[in-house]
């Protein structure tokens, strides 16, 4: 367990990082691009989700898990041919299908309907194949449990992102590119940078490459099943971006309205809703080897060892991502519009975070668990309750927004994560891996949510008489985090008051320990 929490707070410290690194990116492109170049580039940006998917999804976390698996048997060189035959699979799937499109760009402007946003995915093509080499390269450094040379990448490709944008966007540099082609153009060149990082660093391991000879069949069959999931969601997001501006368009909103109310929730809001998916991933991150060193297929009694020791990960992961993500919901749903403008200028995507806050808690479980699930060689089944789970989502955004407008997506999204984490945690039940007591747990927490939300609420409404926006939205932030923290730790959530007291007695100790060996000298 110690080591569990170690790699999960590198993966952490990495991930806030990053993640704050990527919200100053958020924040260039929404005041340089506007709401509705912003529209256009998220669409964009959905279609390079569905190409990356296809080159760095289920593979990148097959080879992790084959490379934890090896490396635990002392089978170095079945870590290695794994690796080689991921970025084989991966560099083949995206040259091809960078040329096509790069060849064919008539393919895009058919499905867009302008040429704003192929531009913007053309010059996102050298992103695909620089990552086809970075993620499976990454991945394997993921199952060696080397997270922060892992973690380091991925931080690294956002602060390069970041100054590219104030090379690019500056007056005068590259005038015959668009402001969308400059951010694409910005993403392209840091994945580039990244990915001779991440070689480097594989090599400086002495790590290599190996023969692939039987590893392809395998690999394909564990990875199929995930990247077809990871695809699923990829070429939602896509349809998302196709779909609710169409069909706001119908309902009377203009092109330029739809663009930019879709840019202020998938541009503005949603990034700000996934915060807690950033801690929650650095879990399941520290998880995956952990749990992949314990089985390689749950249902396959043979090759599972340490069920006892599965299933205390397996239920504290679920907790800490339930504790996770109701921190950010009484904040986001006081102060979801002081926030946006402080940070985009918009006070309407700070109306959507505040309607969408809540779903941040089925978002979270249901990210965990999927995790969870790939991880024991279930991909196949979660793949069959996320296109359950999206079926609704669909329905509500084709129908609903003749009713709710853009809401209609915040609906949307909270009936997918909610019917993905419940049928997530069912088979997790089905399998004896999910402890009783959670729906009590699950009560305790929203209950401290509610604390912290009704006193946010009133001390925002005080502070707001006589201080200026950016200092009273810290305070009030500061305080609804510090009350969930508070509760977290009075009634020993997630064990959080055990181990913070395990180790104030621990450091009290060593101290001790010290200054008798100081006064023995």
């Amino acid at each position: 367990m110690k080591g569990l929490f170690k790699a999960t707070l590198i993966v952490t410290i990495f991930s806030v990082l990053t993640r704050a690194m990527g919200f100053v990116l958020r924040i260039i492109l929404s005041r340089v691009l506007g709401a509705e170049i912003l529209g256009y580039y998220q669409v964009a940006m959905s279609v390079f989700g569905v190409l990356l998917t296809l080159v760095a999804s289920g593979l990148p976390l097959v080879v992790s898990r084959t490379v934890a698996y090896k490396k635990q048997v002392q089978d170095d060189r079945g870590a290695h041919a794994s690796v080689t035959a991921g970025l084989i699979v991966t560099l083949a799937i995206s040259i091809i299908v960078s040329a096509v499109l790069y060849i064919f760009p008539n393919i895009l402007t058919k499905i867009f309907n302008n040429n704003i946003t192929t531009g913007i995915v053309l010059y996102s093509l050298p992103a695909i194949i620089a990552s086809a080499i970075y993620c499976v390269l990454r991945s394997a450094l993921w199952g060696e449990r080397r997270f922060f040379a892992m973690s380091f990448t991925e931080f690294f490709e956002q602060v390069v992102r970041i100054i590219l944008c104030f090379i690019l966007f500056a007056p005068g540099v590259m005038p015959w590119l668009s402001l969308g082609e400059k951010a694409s153009l910005s993403l392209s060149i840091s994945c580039v940078m990244s990915c001779l990082l991440v070689i480097i660093i594989y090599f400086a391991l002495k790590d290599r490459l190996a023969n692939p000879r039987g590893t392809f069949k395998p690999l394909l069959k564990s990875s199929t099943p995930i990247t077809v999931v990871r695809s699923a969601s990829s070429v939602v997001t896509s349809l998302i971006a196709l779909i609710i501006p169409a069909r706001l368009m119908l309902y009377g909103f203009t092109e330029s309205q739809a663009m930019a109310e879709f840019g202020m929730v998938m541009g503005m809001a949603f990034p700000l809703i996934m915060i807690p998916g950033t801690l929650i991933s650095s879990l399941a991150v520290a998880l995956v080897p952990e749990i992949s060193s314990k089985t390689s297929n749950i249902d396959d009694k043979s090759s599972t060892r340490d069920f006892d020791g599965l299933k205390s990960h397996v239920n504290l992961a679920i907790n800490v991502s339930l504790a996770i993500s109701m921190i950010f919901v009484p904040a986001f749903l006081v102060l979801g519009t002081p926030i946006c403008e402080i940070l985009f200028g918009s006070s309407g995507a700070g109306v959507y975070v505040s309607r969408a806050a809540i779903i941040m808690i089925p978002m979270g479980i249901s990210q965990i668990t999927s995790s969870l699930l790939n991880s024991m060689g279930l991909e196949m089944k979660s793949l069959i309750n996320y296109v359950i789970s999206a079926i609704a989502l669909f329905l509500c955004i084709f129908f609903l927004p003749k009713y709710l407008g853009t809401n209609a997506l915040i609906v949307g999204m909270g009936s997918l994560s909610t019917i993905s984490a419940v049928l997530n945690l069912r088979m997790l039940k089905k399998r004896n891996l999910f402890a009783k007591g959670f729906g009590k747990f699950f009560i305790k927490v929203l209950g401290y949510g509610v604390v912290s939300g009704v006193a946010g609420t009133l001390l925002l409404k005080l502070l707001k008489l006589f201080l200026p926006k950016f200092i009273y939205t810290v305070i009030v932030g500061i305080v609804c985090v510090l009350i969930m923290f508070l509760l977290y730790f009075m009634f020993d959530v997630a064990h959080i008051r055990g181990f913070v007291l395990r180790k104030v007695r621990k450091n009290k100790q060593k101290a001790v320990q010290t200054s008798n060996e100081k006064s023995a000298i």
